[in-house]
């Protein structure tokens, strides 16, 4: 199949004549493009280096298992509809399509997870607007209808989270059909501008109507689905979704849920389940999915109507258990380590390990050694460190180390973080305000063999190198919920729950 010059722009320079590779060789040669774009805007936003928010967010929900490469072809859906538009085009809007969905998955980022110091997350969201931006204005001039649209999808888009931050952060508050359609809706109404797009390069606006309201119900239920799965963070950050209000409301817990001493997550599970709610919502979502399927019925759009049987289909083997979705947990959050290869030790004889990757060392400053000089808090921590048999990846080592920490903050609660961390005031305040770019460092170096810190001429940057230190509390005390887990959860739980949180 070769794509075609649209005939409603008979004055533009001739595209090269492409061939259609398949599904997964378009993906490619998308991830292609937008690789160098990205690279430029990791270097553009860094300090010697150190990227301020680390990969773009949708490499990150890739990696952890949760996202395809999908997202990259999303225009292709619909391609059957619109079969005037050339695949050189169609793949230029794919760039550009994906750049947006990295744009808004950066500002869902700001407005649910917000960071003491979210600047390299907002100039990276920025960042990747310009770029979609100018590639769109490659394709549509100033007076195309495709801006019109555009502007009207984003508007969509802004209202939908201004609504949900308003009316259902913090307050237990219910949710109007009018209400939960245009919220719903709106958080994915960005995307749909590429049908805009489609119809502007093809000449033909027929269609639009009818693929926009079916783009509309498939969000709406895919939306619905995707809260039930992320139940649990919602509740963490207090963004009461239908699924949660529902049941909230259902039981009379408004008063309680709003109140200073909040239900347990587990008590939250249980009413999800026991109340009927968590089922209804999922019936919920497979009628609007259903709704989606018959408004888009008659239209050249198989892949558009694949998606839809795919999400009903992998909603209605959801089963709700009172902690999570089934079928959410996916792949595991981190991969074994290998039977053989070379374990690090620990080395029961300093003053504090600090457990590493190779590649941080350009940005560890040589002068600032984590030190522990509370001998009782040093002995607990070895103890803990000696039980262990070596490690062979990064994430095995935080882990280890995080234990020790939560072990020395039980013994001996009475003395502050920063003496079981071995680090300054001053520096622990600089790891709590940077937890964005520390991410970045550990969704890069979780799989990457570990090493113990030691002073050395590579290193000449100004990040404290108790780094690994810390990482490794913070991850056990955020799986946890406690500044001193009682009960450290497994590695497992531990990085799941960072997926989750990371990508939710």
């Amino acid at each position: 199949m070769t794509g075609r010059r649209p005939g409603n722009n008979p004055g533009a320079a001739p595209v090269k004549q492409e061939t259609h590779v398949g599904w997964q060789g378009d993906n490619v040669l998308v991830n292609d493009a937008r690789r160098p774009i990205t690279r430029r805007l990791r270097r553009a936003l860094s300090v010697d280096g150190l990227p301020a928010a680390g990969a773009p967010p949708s490499e990150r929900r890739i990696a952890a298992g949760v996202d395809t490469r999908g997202f990259s072809t999303y225009p292709l859906l619909f391609y059957g509809a619109f079969p005037n538009v050339s695949l050189a085009e169609l793949r230029a809007l794919c760039t550009c399509g994906s750049l947006l969905f990295d744009h808004v998955l950066c500002l869902d980022q700001l407005c649910d997870r917000p960071s003491p110091d979210d600047s390299g997350t907002l100039l990276l969201s920025t960042a990747l607007y310009r770029e979609a931006l100018g590639m769109l204005h490659e394709l549509f001039p100033a007076g195309s209808r495709f801006w019109t649209c555009f502007d009207r999808n984003y508007e969509h888009f802004s209202r939908a989270m201004l609504a949900e931050g308003a009316r259902h952060r913090d307050l237990v508050t219910p949710y109007p059909p009018d209400d939960l359609e245009m919220i719903y809706s709106g958080k994915s109404a960005v995307a749909k501008s590429c049908l805009a797009a489609l119809a502007a390069l093809d000449g033909n606006q027929q269609v639009i109507e009818t693929l926009e309201a079916s783009h509309d119900l498939f969000y709406i239920g895919f939306q619905l689905a995707d809260d039930l799965d992320d139940w649990r963070a919602d509740y963490e950050r207090r963004m009461y979704t239908y699924p949660l209000t529902r049941a909230f409301l259902s039981a009379g817990w408004r008063d309680r849920v709003e109140s200073g001493a909040r239900p347990s997550a587990e008590e939250v599970g249980d009413l999800l389940a026991r109340s009927g709610a968590a089922e209804e919502t999922r019936a919920l979502a497979l009628r609007y999915l259903a709704r989606a399927q018959a408004a888009a019925s008659g239209l050249e759009v198989d892949g558009w109507s694949g998606a839809i049987r795919n999400a009903h289909r992998r909603i209605s083997e959801m089963r709700f258990d009172g902690t999570r979705t089934a079928e959410a947990d996916g792949r595991p959050a981190v991969e074994p380590a290998p039977e053989d290869g070379v374990r690090m030790r620990w080395s029961g004889g300093r003053a504090a390990d600090a457990p590493i990757a190779r590649t941080w060392y350009p940005w560890l400053a040589p002068a600032r050694e984590p030190r522990v000089t509370d001998e009782d808090i040093l002995r607990e921590q070895a103890g803990i460190l000696a039980e262990g048999q070596g490690v062979q990846s990064l994430s095995e080592a935080l882990y280890d180390v995080g234990r020790a920490v939560h072990a020395s903050l039980r013994a001996f609660p009475g003395r502050g973080l920063e003496a079981h961390l071995g680090v300054s005031a001053a520096e622990l305040a600089w790891l709590r305000r940077h937890d964005a770019w520390l991410d970045g460092l550990l969704a890069d170096g979780l799989d990457e063999p570990p090493e113990l810190w030691t002073p050395a001429e590579r290193s000449s940057g100004w990040a404290p190198p108790a780094v690994g230190r810390y990482l490794g509390y913070r991850l056990i005390s955020d799986c946890s919920g406690e500044p001193a887990a009682a009960a450290v959860p497994s590695m497992d739980a531990v990085f799941r729950h960072h997926r989750i949180r990371s990508i939710a």
